[in-house]
């Protein structure tokens, strides 16, 4: 799945931990340049940015944190001071660490950079020791990265663009970004949103994007869909890269190790090319997100249906700890009966509840059919809550150890409301594996693992969830299992010549599935001193076979390794594309429990960040004038940025609101008042004052996302005013009205909208028509409703012999009556579509294969619904 980079609070902001305090951070981000190039499904950006001194006496240390996604590969870091260049160098960990140090203690001007992870967000953590006073440096660092696709039919970048403090050299500031777009085939679509930016177009193969002007806003980032000629054939393109030493002469002889990488995406969405191009097109044209859960599940709702092409095993950890006595129990169960409901016809299931201990509901899982879902929901009707404690390591390890089904993947969701010991372990255990799992994570209530859910989704590659007790969890459960469902590539074989090549990016005795949305990238690292001029054909050809769900046939493509003309002459191409190979490899392996130091050497040969090795960059080192100028200035080490304060005690009321809650204590003055300082706006302060006696029934929810916000640390009430608006639709029937609205046409007349609103009221206060529930508690695996007359009379009875009649139409009276419910389910209940829309799916296929020859279903439809309104 893809993961939006999401900005924190301290995104790009230079501050320092510490017990001093100062009123100002002790740099400014006066400028900054994005240089961007991408070349087919490689990016390569070049990031300048400028700091300067905010203090005339003091020399201080700066921490600054740069978000990275997973796979982003640091090729080089340089800083600029004094009009002299200064390449920082990569060495193990602790002897990085220690030369940071040393050089601090000294007085020298010193960097140091290393992946971290803060507020579970993975980050390259750069620090600069010593910052001289009235001073200005300039750190140029160069990162590269796969980029991946959205709907198997676009190529997508994302830069989490950097803002200026310095709100003077923002207005002035001059291509703040430019990216390059170059693409082997024709370029059939490019365009850009977030930012405005101009777009040139070169030629075919090439498009220029350009930001011109800084930007202050902190909540955008720039973002470009494209799409080419020949992206769902194999693309070949060689790596390179020369093994580092710090002695430059040595440098300059040592060998070159080569790689090539093959990459394509698969074309799951073939048949749906322009539906999806329109969608696409017009949502970008409108400023939509595309790439958010909301856009994506309508996409999947309205035209993606890869119910028949779908092979998973689907798994179900479901929480049955003490806390989930009750109601919650209840609830979970109620939305696992419809998920089994809403599952593939081609699919294995089981569900493993879990406490103190674990049960499974079948010894392993089984073959999904009517048989088994009855069977299934006979016994979740009698879950409780029982089990005693949350454990859900050992659970997850013995559904991981289950040997994996030939051609069936494992899609697992977890439902808990608690938290877990050891949550990083479980992550771990979670990452090690993804390359056959995804993991999808629930947090259902304010005592859910807020850290588990989020991280464990992003670890699994799968879509994570918090939500509250109040909501109505089978709609969340089945929004996820809709943009869950995807048709796979797997059982691959890949043939090549083992005599020119030493290892292999995924490792090919573990190849992974490639799900919905990925992209095939295989790199092949060859042997040292390989010379690839002298290979033979046959040496230059690899052999794919896998099996394609989607077409549902093995696939088998014969690669040729010979590159375009138009990547022979990019040694720039050639080396990002090896790092960032190698950096996947070290990744996955490094911290492994059998890892050795060779992968630690490898990290410093090609100069790579990774949990074990770090980077240091000697930007001056003081002479002994310097020196003794230096021992005489202050050099305040110690800046602590407001902002974080802020945010720090907005956490801890956030863990304090639920007591004052319960016991019913609405007087917060005293609780909120260590915060009060840290707020600009007075009225804010008292906004969220008030927000905290709201009842918590109502608003557990909001008021997690607001304890987070750092928008209300700014003059922004409009933000704050949007979610108060959000808060008060839900006490009253505002909302139906405005999902509603939603739903129908843009081009139709306010009065037919609000005739619409009003029957659909009506219609859903009917007290006559049976709930829903007991609608989808009728249907079979397959989507089947079985004929039933006094159901029809429930719904039909003024016309119920003229509807009748409609069965000659169908082979079978069920497919009828299947029909008969559609239609009444987008009658009746449309605004809990999202409950059975996965039903619906299969329900419709079922009825198109029991049409009589001659018949048209649609206007059979149309004339029902007549009947029926």
């Amino acid at each position: 799945m893809n993961h939006k980079l999401k900005l924190r609070s301290f995104d790009f902001q230079l501050s320092v931990d510490g017990s001093q305090k100062s009123s100002k951070a002790p740099a400014t981000l006066k400028s900054v340049q994005y240089k961007c190039q991408i070349i087919n499904n490689i990016m390569k950006t070049a990031l300048t940015q400028t700091f300067v001194s905010n203090s005339d006496s003091e020399y201080s240390e700066t921490n600054y944190y740069f978000p990275i996604q997973e796979g982003i590969c640091l090729e080089s870091f340089e800083a600029k001071f004094n009009e002299k260049k200064i390449k920082g160098i990569v060495k193990e960990k602790s002897e990085a660490q220690q030369e940071y140090k040393d050089n601090k203690s000294q007085g020298n001007f010193v960097s140091y950079a290393q992946t971290s992870t803060e507020d579970n967000q993975d980050y390259c953590k750069i620090l600069l020791g010593n910052l001289p006073p009235n001073q200005q440096v300039e750190i140029n660092l160069v990162f590269s990265q796969q980029l991946s696709s959205i709907l198997n039919k676009y190529f997508i970048a994302q830069i989490p663009l950097q803002y200026c403090e310095d709100e003077i050299s923002a207005k002035l500031g001059q291509n703040v970004l430019t990216l390059d777009l170059f693409c082997t085939g024709r370029i059939t679509y490019a365009e850009s949103r977030g930012y405005p930016a101009q777009k040139k177009v070169i030629d075919d193969n090439t498009v220029k994007f350009d930001l011109s002007q800084a930007q202050l806003q902190k909540d955008l980032g720039f973002q470009l869909v494209f799409a080419f000629e020949g992206m769902f054939e194999p693309q070949v393109i060689f790596g390179s890269s020369k093994i580092f030493h710090e002695d430059q002469v040595k440098r300059a002889a040592l060998p070159e190790s080569n790689s090539v990488m093959v990459s394509f995406i698969p074309n799951f969405n073939e048949e749906i090319t322009k539906e999806i191009d329109d969608a696409i097109r017009a949502a970008i044209h409108k400023g939509d997100d595309v790439f958010n859960d909301e856009f994506q599940q309508k996409i999947n709702s309205e035209i993606v249906d890869h119910l028949n092409s779908s092979r998973s095993e689907f798994l179900f950890l479901l929480d049955r700890s003490g806390s989930m006595s009750g109601q919650p129990i209840q609830k979970a169960c109620e939305a696992l009966i419809l998920f089994l409901k809403s599952l593939p016809t081609d699919s294995y299931f089981n569900v493993v509840s879990f406490g103190s201990s674990y049960q499974k509901l079948f010894e392993s899982s089984i073959k999904y059919d009517t048989q088994s879902l009855e069977k299934a929901i006979k016994i979740i009707k009698k879950y409780t809550a029982d089990l005693g404690g949350t454990e859900i390591y050992k659970p997850l390890e013995s559904i991981f150890n289950e040997k994996k089904m030939e051609g069936y993947n494992k899609q697992i969701f977890l439902l808990t409301d608690g938290e877990v010991g050891s949550p990083k372990e479980v992550v771990k255990l979670i990452r090690k594996n993804n390359k056959f799992n995804r993991v999808h994570s629930i947090g259902f209530g304010k005592g859910a693992d807020q850290y588990l859910i989020r991280e464990s989704a992003i670890a699994g590659k799968g879509i994570s969830k918090i939500v509250d007790l109040n909501c109505d969890l089978s709609e969340v459960i089945i929004e996820m299992l809709s943009l869950c469902i995807t048709p796979t590539l797997d059982s691959f074989k890949i043939n090549y010549d083992v005599n020119i090549f030493e290892s292999t990016y995924p490792q090919l005795n573990n190849f992974p599935c490639v799900f919905k949305d990925e992209i095939l990238n295989i790199h092949f690292f060859f042997k040292p001193l390989q010379d690839f001029s002298s290979l033979s054909d046959a040496q230059k050809q690899i052999s794919i076979e896998y099996f394609d769900s989607h077409k549902k046939q093995k696939v088998q493509k014969q690669i040729k390794l010979e590159m375009q003309d138009c990547f022979t002459c990019n040694p720039e191409l050639q080396q990002s594309v090896f790092k960032i190979g190698k950096q996947l490899f070290l990744n996955e392996n490094i911290m492994l429990e059998n890892s050795n130091n060779q992968l630690v050497q490898q990290s410093i040969d090609y100069q790579l960040l990774t949990e074990k090795t770090a980077l240091i960059c000697v930007i001056e080192t003081l002479n002994d004038e310097q020196k003794i100028m230096y021992e005489n200035i202050p050099h305040n080490t110690q800046y602590q940025n407001q902002e974080q304060l802020a945010l720090e005690q907005l956490e801890k009321l956030n863990q304090q609101i639920d007591q004052m809650i319960d016991c019913n204590n609405y007087n917060c003055n005293k609780m909120l008042h260590p915060a009060k300082k840290y707020f600009k706006s007075s009225s804010i302060f008292t906004k969220i004052k008030n927000f905290f006696t709201f009842s918590k029934s109502s608003h557990d929810n909001e008021f997690q996302r607001l304890s987070y916000n750092q928008d209300f640390l700014v003059e922004d009430k409009q933000n704050f005013n949007l979610v108060s608006k959000q808060m008060d639709q839900q006490t009253d029937d505002k909302v139906q009205k405005y999902q509603l609205k939603e739903k129908c046409d843009d081009n139709e007349e306010d009065d037919v909208i609000q005739s619409k609103i009003k029957k659909q009221i009506q219609r859903e206060n009917q007290s006559s028509l049976p709930k829903i529930e007991n609608l989808l508690n009728l249907v079979n695996s397959e989507g089947v409703w079985k004929f039933d007359e006094n159901l029809i009379k429930q719904y039909c009875l003024k016309n119920i012999d003229q509807i009748k009649l409609f069965t000659s139409k169908f082979t079978s009276k069920d497919a009828f009556m299947t029909l008969l419910i559609v239609i009444l389910l987008e009658a009746y209940y449309i605004q809990q579509k999202s409950k059975w829309m996965l039903i619906s799916k299969k329900s419709n296929n079922f009825v198109k294969t029991q049409l009589k020859q001659g018949g048209d279903l649609n206007q059979i439809k149309d004339s029902i619904k007549q009947l029926i309104q």
